[in-house]
């Protein structure tokens, strides 16, 4: 798609083979949707009870809370204004991770710690000082390479940039979205290029100069034009890396969004050539292609790990975190370990209170099989390095008999349009547009989703 001009999108019939087809983003595997009650608690603590205490572990922090909602927002998210609204859910946070932890064999070392959202930075410095406080008493943090929070420029306090400081964060990611004032009103989220730029200044005056930024497309009243823009914008910032992330409207999922209809919402030759627009100015600035949706420094980790296809995905998306076990920590969060999926109670609310009654929060999750471990494998190969080899992936599990029958011929379709390759056991992705690979890789997942099951469209 990258040589593609923004006002001719393509329309080859070729690509009605995937253009707009409902796929998953392939940040797990089986995808949440085939998460159940069936794996609960005592599953967990199973799982947690066997982990290796020389291999690091990453953490994941969920905070639900906003100040306000974002009409495109597809995340778990809660409203408020109340500080002891955010401070006792964190304490609740601060009880499951005494839970937790204490069903570990040992004080287990972190690699990465993320903080996600809602709005992490609605925390007070207070909270956050505490928690880290928790942390450091629980596990062993001398390891950790990362430590990153999403942040709401809007929201950002002058005093907290000082507090993330002085608790290690060196790396955050900015919602930046859209720059044009037209757009962000009528999603609810006005923020000006130079709030922007003081926020990265005083970010970068603290000692945080790994800086991301999430941009989005496909919104009511954006153009190609402004998208591009708002791209140019957001490189000449200096980023270490970008997500740029196609707008998934959802309506019987989160139903304020439907107040988006009002305004239009473009379609998918139009949210192409917003992609290629976005596109072009990122490669355009020096940062390097990284999977299907995001952009990186070339010496930054994640472009150096994608080099070298140590790539990974998470719930987070793209990662160069290696590590197999993620315990996450609060409403809705999902956890991994290698046995498996666990997700906690989705209202923040009802997690509060099984922790209160000391109470594991997990209410469903799923326990992986060895046909799981090598889909899930086959596939984030092919999100990561949009190339696989087949065989050797089959010769890791076990299985260098395995003929892919079955995707071969789901494969012929594409091999005929010439949006695949397959050579010597090699299959690679030969699309200009990067979304492709989302579909490609739905062919090799034997969940077989159906309409049924939640999953935004490839383009």
């Amino acid at each position: 798609m990258t040589d593609a001009p923004s006002d001719a999108p393509p329309e080859d019939a070729a690509l009605k083979l995937w253009l707009g087809k409902p796929a998953p983003r392939y940040t797990s595997y089986p995808t949440a949707p085939f998460f159940h009650a069936g794996v609960g608690g005592e599953d967990y603590a199973k799982a947690l009870s066997a982990l290796d205490p020389a291999e690091p572990v990453s953490l994941y922090i969920h905070v639900p809370f906003c100040r306000a909602l974002c009409l495109y927002c597809g995340c778990n998210t809660a409203v408020t204004k109340r500080p002891e609204r955010v401070s006792t859910y964190l304490d609740a946070v601060r009880a499951e991770i005494a839970m937790v932890t204490a069903l570990a064999p040992q004080r287990l070392k972190v690699g990465a710690i993320h903080f996600g959202g809602g709005t992490p930075n609605i925390l007070s410095n207070e909270d956050l000082y505490g928690l880290f406080r928790d942390l450091e008493q629980r596990f062993d943090l001398t390891s950790v390479h990362d430590i990153a929070m999403e942040l709401d420029p809007r929201t950002v306090k002058r005093d907290f940039v000082p507090a993330l400081a002085a608790c290690g964060f060196n790396r955050v990611s900015l919602g930046v979205q859209d720059f044009k004032t037209e757009v962000g009103e009528i999603v609810n989220r006005v923020q000006p290029l130079s709030m922007v730029e003081k926020l990265c200044a005083a970010l970068r005056d603290n000692g945080i100069d790994r800086i991301n930024f999430d941009v989005m497309y496909g919104l009511p009243k954006q153009t190609p034009e402004s998208v591009g823009a708002t791209a140019e914008a957001v490189a000449r910032l200096d980023p270490s890396r970008i997500a740029l992330f196609s707008y998934a409207h959802v309506p019987s999922m989160k139903n304020y969004q439907k107040a988006l209809e009002a305004h239009g919402l473009p379609d998918l030759q139009e949210k192409i050539a917003m992609e290629a627009a976005a596109r072009a100015a990122f490669v355009a600035s020096g940062l390097v292609e990284i999977g299907m949706d995001h952009f990186a420094k070339p010496d930054d980790s994640m472009a150096i790990a994608a080099a070298k296809g140590e790539l990974h995905r998470n719930f987070q998306g793209y990662t160069e975190d290696p590590h197999p076990t993620l315990l996450s920590f609060g409403a809705s969060a999902i956890g991994r370990t290698p046995s498996g999926y666990v997700q906690n109670a989705h209202d923040e609310r009802e997690y509060e209170a099984d922790i209160a009654a000391g109470r594991s929060p997990v209410r469903r999750g799923y326990l992986l099989t060895a046909e799981d471990n090598f889909r899930a494998d086959l596939i984030e190969r092919l999100m990561c390095d949009f190339a696989v080899d087949l065989r050797a992936v089959a010769a890791r599990h076990g299985r260098a008999g395995e003929t892919y029958e079955r995707e071969r011929a789901l494969l012929q379709p594409f091999l005929d349009a010439g949006l695949v390759s397959l050579e010597d056991g090699r299959l690679a992705m030969t699309a200009q547009h990067k979304m492709a690979v989302r579909v490609v890789a739905h062919l090799f997942d034997l969940h077989a989703p159906t309409a049924a099951t939640p999953s935004s469209r490839a383009a």
